[in-house]
């Protein structure tokens, strides 16, 4: 009989430090206000996903983890900005919204160690990402129609500007399926530099 393998849910991402998770947050519950169609991310799950992999093998964490390792060897920490609002699919069907994620005077290390990740990954076995990357962190989840207030913030948000941080680890980290709304546990941790 086949050994059947437990699947655990997982993602490479950067959790936002301390200062950047209290101005995230409270952009998110003024976004909300008192719209129940809004569902904010507990404080201390903010993060910036690098890489989804879904469905895992629990046997290839250790592989997983390793290759993050290997993945961040030589790249240094580096500053991004949290600026800019808007939403999944789209602003007037919002289902996620999202403050996006740039470095300061056009840098790439985010998107260079966003590849050097998915080259990490597919050298152990795992897909590349289908999606475009676009750096962003949710604020939101939207269960239902969201009132014109919230949809006219989405619209004009391009002015919102939530500071910096520097970002010097990446994780692996795990979906609590445990836990409703979203939970997330660090699995791994790699650091830059």
């Amino acid at each position: 009989m086949p050994r059947v393998k437990h699947l655990v849910r997982t993602f490479v991402g950067i959790r936002c430090g301390p200062g950047a998770k209290k101005r995230l947050h409270a952009a998110g519950l003024s976004l909300q206000g008192d719209d129940p169609a809004l569902k904010l991310p507990a404080i201390e799950d903010l993060h910036l996903t690098l890489h989804y992999l879904g469905n895992t093998p629990q046997e290839d964490l250790a592989i997983v983890g390793e290759a993050l390792e290997d993945a961040t060897e030589g790249l240094p920490p580096f500053e991004v900005e949290y600026r800019g609002l808007g939403a999944f699919p789209s602003t007037e069907r919002p289902r996620v919204a999202w403050v996006g994620v740039q470095e300061p005077e056009g840098g790439t290390r985010l998107r260079d160690l966003q590849r050097a990740v998915g080259r990490a990954l597919r050298d152990v076995g795992y897909r590349p990402e289908k999606r475009a990357f676009h750096p962003h962190i949710t604020l939101a989840r939207v269960h239902a129609k969201p009132s014109p207030r919230v949809l006219e913030a989405l619209a004009q948000g391009e002015a919102m500007d939530l500071g910096g941080e520097m970002l010097s680890e990446v994780k692996l980290m795990l979906s609590d399926p445990t836990h409703r709304p979203y939970h997330y546990i660090d699995l791994t941790t790699a650091e830059l530099g």
